[in-house]
């Protein structure tokens, strides 16, 4: 993260974004006669809150309820009229082969929450991505489309279901350490693998840091899992992992952040 401004050297800088809470801010400004409730993991952290709100919801006391996922998953409110998807887009620009399969499933989840039990029901999605494959066809409720054409993206791209991906995910408090040992399990792994195999890395993860733990993947990209599992097995039970280092090993990894 930027600590001073490299324009004028301040050391006032930091970053914002339109999370819940400034959605709300907007909301409750510009509407301030509607009875605003938000779910997200701030407000929940109160032992019993999220029951609270969702039987106001219920119950017809919310006029308008803001939140993050958990609001699309799982609820069922009979007088939901209106559903509105702010930054629909925002998945997509993760680094991950599925983003688009996520987005089109957030937005597809999402919009089943209006006009379930009425036909007047409507959804506005906002993305300054109008036109990306996964949204139009989300809005449009082609579900059968964007799976054959996400098939098709997947083939041209070698992703799965035409490969198979094995991720070890290194991590230790200190960055060289973590990405050391990333690089060692590489480069053993080069001299295993058979040429048709793919070696992605070694490189930092998405998410660099967490819990202060720097993390540094190696993704072994297969087409017969058999001898890319019996290569990355060989290599690790060859390898010795530094003190305070810690590895994890993920077959046909859901995540790669």
């Amino acid at each position: 993260p930027v600590q001073v401004c490299p324009e004028c050297g301040s050391l006032d800088v930091g970053y914002s974004g339109f999370g819940t809470e400034k959605v709300e801010e907007d909301v409750r400004r510009r509407f301030p006669h509607l009875r605003v409730r938000r779910i997200d993991t701030d407000t929940v952290r109160a032992r019993g809150t999220l029951e609270r709100v969702l039987r106001e919801v219920r119950d017809g006391e919310v006029d308008v309820l803001l939140g993050t996922q958990m609001v699309a998953k799982g609820l069922n409110f009979p007088g939901v009229k209106l559903v509105g998807i702010i930054h629909a887009d925002t998945g997509l620009a993760m680094p991950d082969f599925r983003a688009a399969e996520r987005t089109f499933s957030l937005i597809v989840q999402v919009a089943g929450r209006a006009g379930r039990y009425r036909p007047d029901g409507r959804v506005i999605i906002q993305s300054l991505r109008p036109g990306h494959d996964a949204i139009r066809r989300a809005a449009a409720g082609d579900v059968e489309g964007f799976y054959e054409s996400e098939l098709q993206l997947r083939e041209q791209l070698g992703f799965p279901p035409y490969s198979r991906l094995i991720r070890l995910v290194v991590r230790a408090k200190q960055r060289d350490a973590a990405e050391q040992t990333a690089a060692t399990i590489a480069s053993r792994l080069a001299t295993r693998v058979e040429r048709s195999a793919e070696i992605l890395g070694p490189a930092e993860c998405p998410i660099g840091v967490i819990s202060g733990n720097h993390r540094f993947q190696v993704i072994l990209r297969v087409s017969s899992f058999d001898r890319g599992h019996a290569a990355v097995r060989a290599v690790l039970s060859r390898l010795r992992v530094p003190h305070g280092v810690y590895l994890e090993v993920d077959v046909d990894p859901v995540s790669l952040l």
